[in-house]
């Protein structure tokens, strides 16, 4: 599954209350091999922000399998 920034999603799992999301950015990690100085990117995840019942604003990165996204 691709998901763009923009993108309404909620999280996958039946649980009380999922708030729908918006995609902000794909997060990816370089890691480097101190032997070789080789670089690797690594998909993380996708990182969301929504608003809880409070109205506060909430961040955090999911991995695209627990993810739906909004139509």
């Amino acid at each position: 599954m691709y998901l763009c920034p923009g993108d309404v999603v909620k999280v996958r799992h039946n649980i009380e209350n999922v708030p729908l999301m918006f995609v902000t950015e794909k997060v990816n990690r370089t890691i480097r091999n101190r032997e070789t100085g080789d670089t690797e990117n690594l998909f993380v995840g996708i990182k969301c922000r929504w608003f809880d019942v409070n109205g506060d604003l909430q961040e955090a990165v999911f991995s695209t399998k627990d993810l739906i996204k909004v139509e």
